[in-house]
């Protein structure tokens, strides 16, 4: 039974859905919502707890839809309301919630309020919805987010004669929130998807909201100042609705977020940074620096984990993490070689790691694991590839392969019609990475992600249980618990690309019974101390059961190809 002081966000299980990539129902070649509602049982049985859905608003698509002509519509491609409100009930009658992407940051240049400012008169109500200049000087230090694509902040547009801010791409001009008017056409905005039924926002670029001369213009405090405007209207719904931020911001400047009366969870990108840097390294010293930070800056479960998503792996210029960690994720995945885009790595998951299931397994058994709301992106649980020529992150976000039939299973339509290609690539082609395929082989990635899910799911300990790092002794293995009311369990994880050796302390689980949840066999009663061998990139969930008085009690050996494709277990 959930518990009902627990919010349903807390712990859950997020999957990313690029939607005209995901599944195509009516045949034009382009995913729609029906298509997602048509793939919700297999959203079901992987274990999934919510889908985000990115954009789906009307949009000219020069930048996957983060580009918006109309905040209150759907894109035609896609469905009309009517199939957002049946999937919706779908979803909801499968225990899934659903999550819109909502951009606030800036428009498409062809949004009606654009095109208005930039013919009114200086200085009128209409011009005042975005931000203009006379000159490309201002907020100097703001760094440029998207540097292989732009060379500055702003555009000259000979329409309005005056240049204006836009912190994403040209063709995306940033909304002017020091205009109260800006603030109230956005809260409506909100207004007409909860009454919807959404069960959440994913918030597009929060940090940007705001300028002030002199600083990053990240964070500022007026920005939070209208976050905590945007909790009251969604608290004042009567529903749980969920406002999780996309920050890419240190720990300690992303947290304030997640202050009282503000939003309800934030993405951490340094722990995502963090967690590759180890796997490169084969050592958790940082790792573990990383996590005590972020569970004493906001202790709980409400940073969310991605490991990939639509965007690059996202490293920054050395704000978001020190320069050891980008050097060390860039010399120790050489499969990122030529793909650096912006400010992080534009490949997909799987073949980052250069198609190795063992560490790509070792990350989602970690950020499963670890306290926080784990985002799975839409293909990885199959291992699926990528497309580098495509253009911009285009090639992370290919049809999702269903079957080894024409296209994947994704549609019926001609290759021409298609939104994107399939992948086809070697070792990662859609007729042998798929779902129906993988579902079929017991040892495949997806079912393990299927055994972590359901084994999450049937763990309160690990949706939202406290958290509390143990020393392993071994600098590559990283050790730690977490606990319920009524349970333990206790996770070691080897990030390194060689076996491990180790000594646990569990003396204060002494005389425990003792089972390995991913396996489901019984280890020899908790000792004073366990000597466990960790193959590389292995991990073990153990679950801390009453002291057992049959027990042994004497130091006990465990040895296993623990937590990974393929392997079996031995005690």
């Amino acid at each position: 039974m959930p518990d009902p002081q627990v919010r349903w966000w807390e712990g859950c299980v997020i999957y990313e859905v690029m939607p005209r990539s995901f599944a195509d129902a009516d045949g034009d070649g382009i995913g729609d919502l029906a298509g997602i509602a048509a793939k919700l049982a297999y959203l079901e049985w992987l274990g999934v707890d919510a889908i985000w859905l990115t954009p789906i608003y009307p949009s000219p698509l020069k930048d996957g839809g983060y580009d918006i002509t109309d905040f209150t519509a759907i894109h035609p491609e896609l469905g009309g309301l009517e199939d957002l409100t049946r999937l919706l009930e779908e979803a909801q009658a499968r225990g899934i919630r659903v999550v819109l992407d909502l951009v606030l940051n800036h428009t498409s240049v062809l949004h009606p309020w654009f095109q208005r400012a930039r013919w009114a008169a200086k200085g009128s109500p209409e011009r005042d919805f975005y931000v203009w200049r006379d000159d490309d000087r201002s907020y100097a230090e703001a760094p440029v987010l998207f540097r292989h694509f732009e060379e500055s902040n702003w555009e000259w547009d000979a329409v309005a004669g005056q240049y204006y801010l836009h912190r994403f791409l040209r063709h995306q001009p940033d909304l002017n929130y020091a205009n109260p008017a800006v603030q109230e056409e956005m809260l409506a905005v909100v207004d007409f998807w909860l009454a919807q039924g959404v069960d959440g926002f994913r918030l597009d670029a929060v940090p940007f909201l705001f300028e002030q001369e002199g600083s990053r213009c990240e964070g500022l405090p007026e920005t939070h100042a209208f976050l905590r405007r945007l909790r009251r209207r969604v608290d004042a719904c009567g529903r749980e609705v969920l406002l999780l931020a996309e920050a890419i911001q240190p720990v300690q400047e992303s947290a304030p977020y997640l202050a009282e009366g503000e939003l309800h969870a934030a993405f951490e990108f340094g722990l995502t940074a963090h967690l590759f840097a180890a796997v490169a390294r084969g050592r958790c010293d940082q790792l573990r620096r990383c996590l005590r930070e972020a569970q004493a800056t906001v202790p709980g479960c409400r940073w969310a984990l991605p490991l990939r998503n639509h965007d690059e792996l996202w490293l920054g210029d050395g704000h978001l993490v020190d320069e050891s960690v980008i050097e060390a994720v860039r010399t120790g995945f050489p499969n990122a070689e030529g793909h650096w885009l912006n400010w992080g790595i534009n490949r997909r998951l799987a073949p980052l790691l250069n198609g190795d299931p063992r560490p790509n397994t070792l990350l989602h058994g970690l950020i499963y694991s670890l306290p926080g709301i784990p985002c799975l992106y839409y293909g990885d649980e199959l291992g699926m590839g990528d497309w580098p020529g495509l253009r911009d992150r285009d090639a992370n976000r290919t049809p999702m392969a269903w079957t080894p039939e024409r296209n994947g299973g994704f549609s019926t339509a001609p290759d021409p019609l298609l939104v994107l290609p399939p992948i086809t690539a070697p070792g990662y082609d859609y007729r042998v990475v798929n779902v129906a395929v993988q579902q079929q082989l017991s040892g495949s990635l997806l079912n393990w992600h299927h055994r972590m899910l359901t084994s999450r799911r049937q763990l309160p300990a690990l949706r939202s249980g406290d958290f509390q790092l143990l020393e392993s002794g071994h600098p590559s293995v990283l050790c730690y618990a977490r606990r319920s009311e009524d349970m333990t369990v206790m996770v070691a994880a080897n990030l390194s690309a060689a076996g491990a050796s180790t000594q646990l302390d569990l003396d204060r689980w002494r005389g425990s019974r003792v089972r390995e949840v991913l396996w489901g066999c019984e280890f020899p009663a908790a000792s004073d101390a366990w000597y466990v061998y960790l193959p590389a990139y292995g991990f073990f969930w153990w679950l801390v059961g009453e002291p057992d008085a049959d027990s042994a009690t004497d130091s006990s050996v465990v040895s296993a190809a623990a937590g990974r494709p393929g392997a079996s277990a031995s005690s």
